[in-house]
């Protein structure tokens, strides 16, 4: 593997030698499609902190695969022990192919799709990771143990870097729609006069760790498609993961050991703003947003801040609210993952809530004897998990 960099970007190239080159398993793949394929995965750990790392993938073909790998952070169907979530999408290049001793890929990152402490000098975690289907085999560039709390604590480092340049990211998509109905009549087609909608997202990348969102009657009508859910004898509420880009950047910094925050019940917002940020080693993320999807709108509020504390624990505290006129329900909730013995973690949460939502009758108020309305209070409950493995 050689690495090189240049003020904006930074390059990997990778020799991959392959005894059999002919069972290499490499095909022209969807984007974050590759778990069938022969395939490298880079992963930077741009804050040196062991406890999320930026991730990008490459196959033979140069097909491609990115997202954020986060320890103790929560996925549908995966351990606490760490997740990796691949709906963010980055902006990066990556070239590869066959040759009679394996393959080559190369990749190149520019710095401006990547986070990083102020503008210094730059220390960074670094992985990488080959995935061999032949064999079912994975090798990593350094050593690396499963019986272990975490993936990341055993990176290797990538220093020197020094007068990077990502400049102020600016994206702006403005957003027109329209739609003109119209129905059969006996002596032609009547329709409707054109309703256009106006949208706009932004997104400002002020420093290399601070990063501010607004979006306005954004459209999302471009998102794939959500994968079919089986809905008989339904016993929990279904999960889908987001895709909607507003909601994405910086997505990780909101997940804690147990899910609080699911973005996916703002369904139609009409505006939203988030700032995310990480601040020596306080992660910082806040977002609002008005929603429309049921009457009167709903408006939703998110704000959690987690401190690293140690090589790889976290304590952490998560805040939501979402009131509509009159009604409402908020959430106070305390974190902590507590890393020992680099095998071995304890993970725990409590958190309480406060409802009112006498409009719709859900919960039952009784009026104290001046006649005001009590709100409805429960305990979220408090949960401790534990995991480690023998060596």
């Amino acid at each position: 593997m050689l690495v090189w960099y240049a003020p904006n970007a930074i390059h990997f190239g990778i020799i991959a030698y392959e005894s059999q080159p002919g069972a290499i398993r490499a095909t022209v793949a969807d984007r974050d499609n590759l778990d069938a394929d022969d395939r490298v995965t880079i992963y930077l750990d741009t804050f040196d902190d062991r406890r999320r790392a930026f991730f990008f993938t490459v196959n033979p073909l140069g097909s491609q695969e990115d997202g954020v790998r986060t320890e103790g952070g929560f996925a549908a169907g995966s351990l606490v022990g760490g997740t990796t979530d691949k709906n963010p999408d980055y902006i990066w290049e990556s070239k590869g192919r066959l040759t009679d001793s394996g393959y080559v890929v190369e990749v190149r990152i520019p710095f401006k799709s990547l986070r990083y402490p102020g503008n210094g000098a730059q220390r960074w975690g670094i992985n990488v990771v080959r995935k061999i289907q032949r064999t079912g085999y994975e090798d990593t560039w350094t050593d690396t143990r499963r019986a272990n709390a975490s993936f990341l604590v055993q990176s290797g480092l990538l220093d020197g870097l020094h007068d990077l340049q990502s400049g102020i990211t600016t994206e702006f998509q403005p957003v027109v729609t329209a739609a003109a109905n119209g129905a059969p009549t006996p002596t032609g087609y009547d329709r409707e006069n054109l309703d256009p909608s106006f949208g706009a997202n932004l997104r400002l990348g002020l420093t290399s760790n601070l990063s501010v969102d607004a979006t306005y009657n954004p459209d999302f009508s471009q998102i794939e498609s959500d994968v079919s859910l089986v809905t008989v004898n339904e016993r929990f509420a279904l999960f889908f993961p987001e895709k909607r880009p507003f909601f994405l950047e910086g997505i990780e910094l909101f997940s804690t050991n147990n899910q609080l925050v699911y973005t996916r019940q703002i369904v139609d917002p009409i505006a939203g703003g988030k700032v995310t940020s990480k601040i020596g080693a306080n992660n910082i993320a806040l977002l609002t947003a008005v929603d429309q999807a049921n009457s009167p709108d709903s408006w939703f509020n998110i704000a959690r801040v987690r401190r690293d504390v140690g090589a790889n624990s976290t304590v952490g505290v998560t805040g939501t609210s979402k009131d509509a006129s009159g009604t409402y329900n908020r959430v106070v909730a305390g974190d902590a993952r507590i890393v020992f013995g680099k095998l071995y973690f304890v993970a725990g949460q409590a958190g309480g809530s406060w409802t009112r939502d006498s409009a719709t009758g859900r919960r039952p108020f009784q009026p104290d004897p001046r006649g005001r309305v009590r709100p409805y209070r429960e305990v979220l409950g408090i949960q401790l998990q534990g995991h480690g493995y023998r060596a």
